[in-house]
C-alpha cells in the first residue's frame, strides 16, 4: 500500500482561529480525494500525555467503518502542525440544519430518521468498543458533533479525540455543552459516563429535533433542572407516543432508561412507523441549504481551485505520516551522566603487589569484598578517630570506614591494595593514572603512630602466624571493650528512646549500619533504600453552588480552587451559612502529574413539617413562621429544625439527601 500525502486546502469556515481544514488525499494509483483536516490544539500537542491519549484515540478509531460515524483516516504532520485527518462528508452539522428550519425543527419523522441514524452509530461504537474491551462511550451527542451530508445521512464525528475535547475550564463553556450533559456526568465528570448516558444524550437530541427548543434553555437553572426536572412536554402537534419515548430515554435514573442505543432506536422505529428514506431527506436539506448557499459553495470552490492547480503541476503535495504518528523512540545508547553515586570497584584475587586504585574526587569508591589468598582482613573498628592511628601487621586489604578524615593516615605494613582517600584536600593533586598490574607500589610515608602511654608498643614478630593471633587478640578485646560501653545501667533495661539521658558523640558507639548477614553468605547486606516520596497531585475543586470548601477538616477556601492533595481519599466539607449549607464528600485522588477536576453538584431536597397551628417553626435557626408553614426547598447536608408552642419544644437534627422529600409530623406530647 502506498503512502498518502496530504495538500491543504484553507480553512472550511472564514475568519481567523477555525481548527477544520480542507485538504486534498494523495495517493498513487488512487485519484484525489477531499479530506477534512483538524489542527490538534497546542496544549494537546505540548502535553505528551494528551498527545499520547490523542494518537491512542485516533488509532482505534481509524478501525472504524460505519455509514453513521464520520470516519477517521489518521494523524499526520503538515507545516510542523499535526492534524486529526477525518473524512470529507460534504454536509452540515445538525445545528446549522435546525438553525436554518423556520421553527427550528424538523418535522417528527425526520427528527425520528435523525436520532435512529445516530443510534446506530453510536451502537456500533459501543460493541466495537475501547482496545481493553469496554464500550466506547461518546458522552458529547448534540447537534454540534452530528454531520449532516447532502446526501441525507447523519454522521456521529469526534471519534478518536473525545479524551482532548474542549473541557469547561476557567469559567469557559463550550458552546450548548452544558444543555446536553447527564446527571451523572454532572455530579462525576466524563469518568461517570456510560452506554446509558449516550442514551441519555439521545433523547434529548431527539427532544430538541422534535421541540425546536434547546434541552432545559428555559430553566433558571439548568443544573438544577437536569437533576431534578424534567423535560417540558413537547409541542401539542407532535403525536404522544414521542413523549413517552423521551420521558425514558431521559430519565433521572440511568436505570429506568433505555438499556441500550439500538433499544433507543427499536422504540422510536416503533412509535414513528417506517423512517423516511436518505433521499427524501436529502430533498428536505437542500430546501433548508440550497447548492448557492455561500459557505456550501465557497468549499466547492476551494476543492475545485485545488483540483485544478494538481492537475497543473502548481501544487506541490507536502509529505505527511499517515495513519498515525508514533511516539519518538527512546534511543538505548543514550545515557545521562549520574552525578553523586559512588563508582564500584569488582573484587579482585590478589597475587602479589596490586595496582592503587585512583582516587575519585566529590564520591568516595566502593571497594567490594575481595577474595584472599592469604590472611584473615582486619577491619578497624569504626569510627576512627582523625588522630588515632593502629598498626596493623599482615598481608591483607584495608577497608577504610565512611567517613574516613583527609588528616587520618593508616600506616601498613606488608602488601595490600591501597585506597586513596576520597574528597582530598585541593593542595593534592590526583595521580593521573593507576600503576600497572603487578607493578611495585610504593610505600606510603607515614609520621611514627602516636599511642596512649598507658599502652606500650610492642615489637612485632616476624612470624606471621603469631601476628595473626596477636591481631585477632586486638580486635576481639576492641569489640569487647566497646560492648563494655554499650552495656546500659542496670535497671534502664526498659528504658525508650526519650529516657533522658544525654546523647554525647564523644563516646565510641558499635554502630550496625546493615542487617546481620546469614553465616557464610559471603555478601555484605546493604542498607534498605528510603522510600521513594510521592509528590501531591493538583486537584481542581468546582461546587455548584460556589461553598467554602475543608479538605480533612482544613479550611481551603471559596470554590472553585485549585489545591495539592497527596494521593488518597481524602473529606471534602462545605460550608454556606447563608443557604443553610452543610455537606460532605469522600474522594479518592489518584497520583498524576496533571490536575485531577472534580466537578460536584450539590442537589436539592425539601421537607414538609405538620405542626400544631400556630406554633413556631424555626430551620437552621431561621424563622420558617407559624404553622401551618408552606414546603421548604433545601440544599443537601445536615440540618436541624426546632419547633415551639408555648413552653412545649420540639427539634430534630436530620440528614437531607438530595433530591429527596421528607415529612415531619411534630407532636409535641410525643416529645415530652
Amino acid at each position: 500500500m502506498s503512502q498518502v500525502h496530504y495538500q491543504s486546502l484553507g480553512p472550511m469556515m472564514p475568519g481567523e482561529g477555525s481548527r477544520p481544514f480542507l485538504a486534498l488525499a494523495l495517493e498513487e494509483g488512487v485519484a484525489p480525494r477531499p479530506v477534512v483536516l483538524v489542527w490538534a490544539p497546542t496544549e494537546v500537542v505540548q502535553d505528551a500525555m494528551q498527545r499520547a491519549r490523542l494518537e491512542r484515540e485516533t488509532e482505534r478509531a481509524v478501525v472504524f467503518e460505519h455509514p453513521n460515524i464520520l470516519r477517521v483516516h489518521g494523524l499526520t504532520t503538515l507545516d510542523g502542525r499535526l492534524a486529526r485527518v477525518t473524512e470529507y462528508a460534504d454536509g452540515e452539522p445538525l445545528r446549522q440544519v435546525l438553525d436554518a428550519a423556520a421553527t427550528q425543527r424538523l418535522p417528527p419523522a425526520f427528527a425520528a430518521l435523525v436520532a435512529a441514524d445516530v443510534a446506530m452509530g453510536v451502537h456500533y461504537a459501543h460493541v466495537a468498543g475501547n482496545d481493553d474491551g469496554t464500550p466506547l462511550i461518546h458522552g458529547d451527542l448534540r447537534p454540534e458533533t452530528v454531520m449532516v451530508s447532502f446526501h441525507g445521512v447523519c454522521k456521529v464525528s469526534g471519534y478518536g479525540a473525545l479524551g482532548v475535547a474542549p473541557r469547561e475550564r476557567n469559567g469557559r463553556r463550550v458552546r450548548n455543552r452544558r444543555l446536553y450533559i447527564a446527571p451523572e456526568q454532572l455530579m462525576g465528570g466524563r469518568e461517570a459516563s456510560s452506554v446509558l448516558t449516550d442514551v441519555f444524550l439521545l433523547g434529548l437530541l431527539l427532544y430538541e429535533c422534535l421541540s425546536g427548543r434547546k434541552p432545559f434553555q428555559d430553566s433558571i437553572e439548568p443544573d438544577k433542572a437536569i437533576l431534578n426536572r424534567p423535560l417540558p412536554p413537547l409541542p401539542p402537534e407532535i403525536p404522544l407516543p414521542y413523549n413517552e419515548v423521551v420521558r425514558r430515554a431521559t430519565a433521572k435514573r440511568s436505570g429506568d432508561r433505555y438499556p441500550s442505543a439500538l433499544a433507543f432506536r427499536e422504540a422510536l422505529v416503533a412509535v414513528s412507523g417506517e423512517l423516511p428514506s436518505s433521499t427524501a431527506f436529502a430533498e428536505l436539506i437542500a430546501k433548508l441549504i440550497p447548492p448557492d448557499n455561500e459557505l456550501r459553495a465557497a468549499r466547492k470552490r476551494t476543492i475545485d481551485k485545488g483540483l485544478e492547480a494538481l492537475a497543473r503541476g502548481e501544487l506541490a503535495p507536502i509529505t505527511g505520516a499517515a495513519p498515525i504518528i508514533a511516539p519518538e523512540p527512546i534511543s538505548v545508547r543514550t545515557q545521562s551522566p549520574i552525578t553523586g553515586s559512588a563508582p564500584v570497584v569488582p573484587p579482585a584475587r590478589f597475587t602479589g603487589s596490586t595496582p592503587a586504585v585512583a582516587p575519585i574526587t566529590g564520591a568516595a569508591p566502593i571497594v567490594a569484598p575481595a577474595r584472599l589468598t592469604g590472611p584473615v582482613p582486619v577491619v578497624a573498628p569504626e569510627p576512627v578517630s582523625a588522630r588515632t592511628q593502629i598498626p596493623i601487621t599482615g598481608t591483607a586489604p584495608i577497608i577504610a570506614p565512611e567517613p574516613v578524615s583527609v588528616s587520618a593516615q593508616i600506616p601498613i605494613t606488608g602488601t595490600a591494595a591501597t585506597v586513596a582517600p576520597a574528597a582530598s584536600a585541593p593542595s593534592e593533586p590526583a595521580p593521573s593514572a593507576a600503576p600497572a598490574a603487578g607493578a611495585e607500589v610504593p610505600a606510603v610515608a607515614a609520621p611514627p603512630p602516636v599511642m596512649p602511654e598507658d599502652r606500650p608498643v610492642r615489637a612485632r614478630r616476624s612470624s606471621t602466624p603469631l601476628a595473626v593471633a596477636v591481631g585477632a587478640v586486638l580486635l576481639l578485646s576492641a569489640v569487647g571493650a566497646v560492648w563494655s560501653v554499650r552495656k546500659p545501667p542496670p535497671g534502664s533495661e526498659d528504658m525508650g528512646m526519650d529516657a533522658g539521658e544525654e546523647l554525647r558523640f564523644d563516646t565510641p558507639v558499635l554502630l550496625e549500619a546493615a542487617p546481620q548477614s546469614p553465616p557464610d553468605s559471603g555478601v555484605r547486606v546493604a542498607a534498605a533504600p528510603a522510600a521513594p516520596t510521592v509528590p501531591p497531585t493538583p486537584v481542581e475543586i468546582i461546587v455548584n453552588p460556589d461553598v467554602t470548601v475543608s479538605v480533612d477538616g482544613k479550611p481551603m477556601g471559596r470554590s472553585p480552587l485549585t489545591v495539592p492533595l497527596a494521593p488518597g481519599r481524602h473529606m471534602l466539607n462545605f460550608l454556606d451559612e447563608a443557604r443553610g449549607l452543610n455537606s460532605a464528600r469522600m474522594i479518592d485522588v489518584r497520583s498524576t502529574p496533571d490536575t485531577v477536576t472534580f466537578r460536584i453538584r450539590l442537589g436539592m431536597g425539601s421537607i414538609l413539617v405538620h405542626a400544631p397551628s400556630g406554633s413556631k417553626v424555626t430551620l437552621d435557626g431561621q424563622d420558617l413562621g407559624t404553622a401551618p408553614v408552606s414546603e421548604k426547598t433545601l440544599f443537601e447536608g445536615e440540618h436541624h429544625l426546632r419547633v415551639t408552642q408555648n413552653d412545649a419544644v420540639w427539634e430534630k437534627s436530620f440528614v437531607l439527601p438530595g433530591d429527596q422529600r421528607m415529612v415531619f409530623n411534630v407532636d409535641f406530647e410525643a416529645e415530652e
